[in-house]
């Protein structure tokens, strides 16, 4: 089964409705931890230390893609392994010249397949060094070794691409909501991660060995999921309905999740 941003985790009766829509958005996510400082909701006026204006800083991607065998489903809970234990810890280190960033998940049976995408914006020696930093992680060398990942893809540092801040941002959708948008999904991203975060807090180590921290994110996996069913609706979709003043809101095709 063909799988996009979290169908795996089903809305009950997958009706299409606000929830639904609202659910595609929701999930990716992440938060503060006690080894990891989440950036503020930058402005124009409120920039980290280095940043002149927005326009100094460029969209930079480091795509993880998964093995995934011919045969059975994606293995998401992969991703969680590589958000909390080889991304996040570059993240922290560079948060201050980090303004806007995300995660963003997708398995589908096509060329690109099952794939994790770190993003953020910066300037190009801040990206160089996180590149840099997550290519050194024993975490990440030991996913490769056991055939978790198959192969990493970065960015260009010398070779700057996207300094609009709604470059990453769907073109079909207005230009004020492109601009503004990164600001939402990095929260999103930084409640998924803090999940993460609290999920694997207090749990015994295995080390580097991928498989025994595998077991871990996959239970981790679960609990989060577990959330999101039973509490997600009021907690998530029902306060971010409350922020738009529960006005209604158009479907324009069918979605499933």
């Amino acid at each position: 089964m063909n799988k996009t941003c979290f169908q795996r985790i089903p809305l009950p009766g997958r009706n299409i409705t606000l929830l639904a829509v609202f659910a595609g958005l929701l999930i990716f996510a992440c938060g503060c931890s006690a080894h990891r400082s989440t950036p503020p909701i930058p402005s124009e006026n409120n920039l980290p230390p280095g940043f002149r204006t927005l326009e100094d800083a460029y969209w930079w991607r480091c795509r993880f893609k998964h093995t995934w065998p011919k045969e059975g489903d994606a293995d998401l809970s992969r991703d969680l392994l590589l958000a909390h234990a080889v991304v996040s810890p570059a993240l922290a280190a560079h948060a201050a010249d980090i303004p806007y960033w995300r995660f963003h998940r997708r398995a589908v049976r096509d060329t690109a397949g099952h794939q994790f995408t770190f993003l953020f914006y910066s300037r190009p020696e801040i990206a160089a060094a996180v590149f840099a930093e997550i290519a050194r992680s024993r975490v990440l060398r030991s996913a490769m070794t056991a055939n978790f990942v198959e192969k990493v893809m970065m960015d260009d540092p010398d070779h700057p691409k996207s300094p609009d801040i709604g470059e990453t941002s769907d073109p079909r959708w207005s230009s004020a909501l492109r601009k503004n948008w990164p600001a939402f999904i990095m929260g999103v991203s930084s409640f998924w991660l803090g999940l993460i975060d609290d999920g694997m807090n207090g749990l015994p180590g295995d080390g580097d060995d991928p498989h025994g921290l595998m077991e871990k994110y996959r239970g981790v996996d679960a609990g989060i999921t577990e959330i999101w069913r039973d509490q997600g609706q009021h907690a998530l979709l029902h306060h971010l309905n409350a922020v738009f003043g529960y006005e209604e809101m158009l479907i324009q095709k069918a979605v499933s999740f």
